[in-house]
């Protein structure tokens, strides 16, 4: 039996965080985290990035009206969650 560690995630510290922007964008019917990432970074594939910087791992993790942070740029984001 192969067991497999659950990797665990990192989140930017607050110090970490005033180097990033973001954008800032409300959650409505139908959102998706692959067309957030397409529509801000030009690549679906981005998705887990929006998903992991705002702890909601999900689209059913969010509610219509919830305020989603798209973090960026992209090589500052990805230096801390990497």
């Amino acid at each position: 039996i192969r067991q497999y560690r659950t990797e665990l995630l990192e989140y930017p510290t607050d110090t970490q965080n005033k180097e990033i922007n973001f954008h800032k964008h409300y959650w409505t019917t139908g959102d998706k985290y692959y067309r957030l990432a397409s529509q801000y970074y030009g690549d679906p594939s981005l998705w887990w990035i929006i998903a992991q910087y705002n702890k909601r791992p999900t689209e059913q993790h969010n509610v219509e009206g919830d305020a989603i942070k798209v973090p960026f740029p992209l090589a500052i984001v990805l230096k801390y969650i990497g």
